[in-house]
């Protein structure tokens, strides 16, 4: 019953009755989305002859259920992709050819290769495209009203030429380009804001968390900001130089916790020189000799600032590393 509703609204927007328009940018994003995708399989794959309604199928029922992670997705992929490169080339490279023969005897031109056979059916490969489609929407397009979706895409399959393009759709190029920038804007502007937010939270909430660490037993704290404390005294030389190499052994966490870097996990201590990492680092090395041990609470100036690094280390975020000094300057 649920799919023959949606049956009803699509058929009352699809391309021939046009009894309404998209109002407003909502609507008409939607509409865009549909068009840009339609209009890829009316021009980019129209001389494939492809199922157009297993496409759209299968575009669905992707965005519906699917996961880019899935390993039948990603074979399904590399099998299009495969596809692709080898039967639609061929097949479209000779059909190029013959069109490019001006003669009254089309009969005469040489036979097209075959685009499908026992593996790479017609409707398989329609659903391997509807199924890529369905994935690159779901990724990378805004989540949109997919009754507006499908009436793009269903005008823009029956668009009669390139040309016709404006004539023929609800909105003009022009004007769908414009709704795409507007959200784009939109969108930016968006990620601005939480991005700032997320900027003022981490500050607040991690200078909370530094004086809570200042105040435990063993912890120092240098002109600079960094709090920390020798866990064991080392016996061995001192960093002094910003130029010095040290071989360490080191775990570095966020303030809830989360272990974001290892050379515990990995099993194998890592060198480099202190001018190479961030500046909690390269001052913070210099506290602790060789065969020694230290913790260091860097606050977020002094680690990856207002850029955060990756997924794991937001934007103004203070940290935790636990490390041990194994040799200074070692050989090489």
């Amino acid at each position: 019953m649920f799919m023959a509703v949606v049956g009803l609204l699509l058929s009352s927007t699809a391309c021939g009755g046009k009894n309404g328009r998209p109002s407003g940018d909502v609507d008409s994003l939607a509409y865009a989305v549909g068009v840009k995708y339609g209009l890829s399989i009316n021009f980019n794959m129209g001389d494939l002859n492809l199922d157009n309604q297993v496409i759209k199928d299968n575009i669905e029922k992707f965005i519906n259920e699917g996961d880019i992670n899935d390993e039948n997705f990603i074979k399904d992929s590399q099998s299009l992709m495969q596809f692709m490169y080898i039967n639609a080339n061929s097949y479209m490279r000779a059909k190029m050819a013959n069109d490019s023969v001006e003669t009254d005897q089309p009969d005469t031109l040489p036979a097209l290769p075959e685009l499908f056979d026992e593996v790479y059916t017609r409707e398989e490969v329609s659903r391997l495209v509807g199924q890529d489609m369905g994935a690159a929407i779901k990724m990378n397009e805004p989540k949109v009203d997919y009754r507006w979706m499908w009436a793009g895409m269903d005008d823009a399959i029956n668009v009669t030429s390139e040309e016709a393009i404006d004539s023929e759709l609800l909105m003009t190029m022009e004007q769908m380009n414009g709704v795409y920038m507007r959200h784009i804007e939109a969108e930016r502007a968006r990620k601005v804001a939480e991005r700032e937010a997320k900027m003022a939270e981490n500050k607040e909430a991690g200078a909370a968390w530094l004086a809570e660490i200042e105040k435990m037993e063993g912890v120092q704290k240098t002109e600079s900001g960094i709090l920390y404390r020798i866990d064991r005294e080392g016996t061995g030389a001192q960093a002094t130089k910003d130029e010095d190499v040290v071989l360490v052994n080191y775990e570095g966490k966020t303030r809830d916790g989360n272990i974001f870097d290892s050379s515990y996990e990995r099993n194998e201590p890592i060198s480099f020189p202190l001018n190479a990492v961030i500046k909690g680092w390269t001052e913070g090395m210099k506290l602790v000799k060789e065969g020694g041990q230290i913790t260091l609470w860097i606050p977020e100036h002094l680690a990856y600032g207002e850029r955060g690094a990756g997924e794991d280390i937001g934007p103004c975020e203070p940290l935790e590393f636990k490390v041990e000094l194994i040799e200074l300057n070692p050989e090489k």
